[in-house]
């Protein structure tokens, strides 16, 4: 073998860069210099290429494709160090990458096949700073070499796959997913879902064909496996590539046979196994969501409803329809039933986002499609504690469930589409229903509702008239009052003064605004700050004098109790 490399490296080619192109360049654009600095390297024979048979069709991979090939890693006199090959003492499977993505190969390599046709083998010498040496090296060099050193990469492209089926699962990962057959939606599994999977898992073959392996294990038609994502009942390795299966999907992932174990409801792969195969049918999946990130509320999808999770969804508030029926989590004792005792009783009907529900149901309901059903597991906080419309049977403190259906909805129209005065009616509408939870006391329902009301007016860049510009301004001044006045009442005072000074900017001599402002800046102790805004207000709104007239006397008493104070304090210092 020494003397056919010898004569093999005698014969090499410099690789060919990739086709040449012209872009204007940006110097922050890093990914186009690189590339550039790699043609341009590639032209002075940073890669010398050999054939030894010659590949087979017109086609070459590109960035994405799933690769399978077969290396040996030489050195200059031909010395095996590394390989894949079963004639020079390995196991005869080959190697899986994706080109350009997730665990990568070296770039050298990369380079080398691009300009290599599916059966094709090749020697390629690759200057150090592609190969081992370089400084974002993914591996390191054989066993008693050095990064430095001169290599010869015998490399055989066995089969690829094309990377429109093709994905990386997780950043700088080395489990891949193909998809054999497309679901029937976009949406994918995650803990704590509950799944059911046709599953076969494989000892990949040495053809670098998938399925064709030597399987090992196999769902029986009808028994599916079923399991609880995040429960460990499955190796990570299975469970991380299903995670990127939507259903009715059915996929090839390939795995390090390292994440092929663990969990009771599969077998390890057999001894000596590198990677495993898995190919899966994901048949159907209860969506179980953790509404909270502590458990304390979660929803889990009995029943599939109508249409798209999450366009069909009512996320922005609404007006909906639902029957639930609520049971004592402890007892399963019913405390109500919206369908009453003959079951024919109305759907229960209110707009989300006013707090008039317990806020778990809200929460829930809001990522339901319709006609779907869905068990609410709710603790108390979320539930009625705390709530005047607590039904009799629910104790203080009492965990709850709710059967929940989302009977139907009213659709919200989309912003985009809507004329300037139908986004002003809307806005309108928001500030009033804010508004009124404020009155409720739900300051939380109150400041969202604001909130929304400004980021529509915000984005209005099709104001048509003056009189539309000074609506704008009114509705989004009185929001801005409001915020201010309820961010006040619950000591968030930076905030309340941020709405103040917005609400100034947009109208300067606003007598509510600086008011506002002013007893903001009073409870901090900017008592000459308050009362210029105060003297402004008598100034500019003779309706609001009195009552500013009277804030004044207010912070005249507020600032003498706080400099006597402040002397005691030195006074009693100074006596010690």
């Amino acid at each position: 073998m020494a003397s056919g490399l010898a004569a093999y490296l005698e014969e090499l080619k410099v690789v060919p860069p990739d086709p040449s192109f012209e872009p204007e360049l940006d110097d922050k654009d890093e990914a186009k210099d690189k590339q550039l600095r790699e043609q341009d390297d590639l032209s002075h024979g940073a890669i010398l290429k050999g054939t030894i048979e010659a590949g087979h069709g017109e086609a070459f991979p590109v960035d994405g494709d799933l690769v399978y090939i077969h290396l040996s890693v030489r050195s200059e006199d031909g010395k095996v160090l590394e390989t894949t090959r079963a004639e020079e003492g390995d196991s005869g499977l080959p190697r899986t990458y994706v080109l350009g993505k997730g665990r990568r190969a070296l770039r050298g390599w990369e380079l080398a096949l691009y300009d290599m046709k599916k059966g094709e083998r090749s020697f390629f010498k690759i200057k150090p700073q592609y190969s081992y040496a370089a400084k974002d090296s993914p591996l390191p060099p054989p066993k008693g070499t050095s990064p430095d050193d001169a290599f010869v990469f015998d490399i055989q492209l066995v089969n690829w796959y094309a990377k429109d089926d093709v994905r990386v699962v997780g950043e700088d990962s080395d489990i891949y997913k193909r998809t054999v057959k497309d679901g029937t939606t976009w949406e994918t599994p995650r803990a704590p879902f509950e799944v059911e999977v046709d599953c076969k898992a494989r000892v990949p073959s040495t053809s670098g064909r998938q399925g064709e392996g030597t399987p090992y294990f196999a769902t029986a038609p009808g028994a599916p496996l079923r399991w609880t994502m995040g429960s460990g009942q499955v190796p990570p390795g299975l469970e991380e590539g299903l995670s990127s299966v939507v259903k009715g999907e059915r996929a090839i992932i390939s795995v390090p046979a390292a994440l092929a174990k663990g969990g009771t409801l599969l077998p390890a792969p057999p001894d000596g196994a590198e990677r495993v195969e898995y190919e899966v049918e994901l048949l159907s999946m209860l969506q179980v969501r953790d509404m909270t990130g502590t458990g304390e509320v979660t929803k889990r999808r009995v029943k599939d409803g109508v249409g798209e999770f999450p366009i069909d969804c009512p996320i922005e508030d609404s007006r909906v329809r639902v029957h639930y029926r609520g049971y004592l989590t402890a007892t399963g004792e019913t405390f109500i039933d919206t369908r009453g005792a003959d079951g024919n009783s109305a759907p229960v009907e209110f707009d989300t986002g006013m707090g008039s529900q317990p806020e778990a149901l809200e929460m829930a309901v809001k990522l339901m499609t319709p006609e779907e059903v869905s068990l609410v597991r709710s603790a108390a906080a979320f539930a009625y504690d705390g709530r005047p419309d607590r039904p009799e049977g629910v104790p203080d403190g009492a965990e709850v469930e709710w059967e929940l259906e989302l009977v139907s909805f009213d659709r919200q129209s989309v912003a985009q589409s809507m004329t300037p005065d139908q986004k002003i009616a809307l806005a309108t509408k928001l500030k009033e229903q804010g508004n009124a939870v404020f009155k409720a006391g739900r300051h939380k329902y109150a400041k969202a509702k604001w909130a929304k009301a400004l980021q529509l007016l915000d984005r209005m860049f099709d104001i048509e008239t003056d009189e539309q510009a000074e609506e704008v301004g009114k509705v989004k001044v009185a929001c801005m009052v409001n915020l201010a006045l309820c961010c006040q009442k619950d000591e968030e005072y930076g905030d309340a003064l941020k709405w103040c000074s917005k609400a100034l900017q947009e109208e300067p001599d606003h007598a509510k605004a600086l008011y506002r402002r002013a007893t903001v800046q009073a409870l901090l102790g900017e008592y000459e700050a308050a009362e210029a805004d105060l003297r402004q207000v008598i100034a500019v709104d003779a309706s609001a004098a009195e009552e500013a007239e009277r804030e004044l006397v207010r912070l005249k008493q507020r600032q003498r109790a706080a400099a006597t104070k402040q002397r005691q304090q030195f006074r009693n210092f100074f006596d010690r």
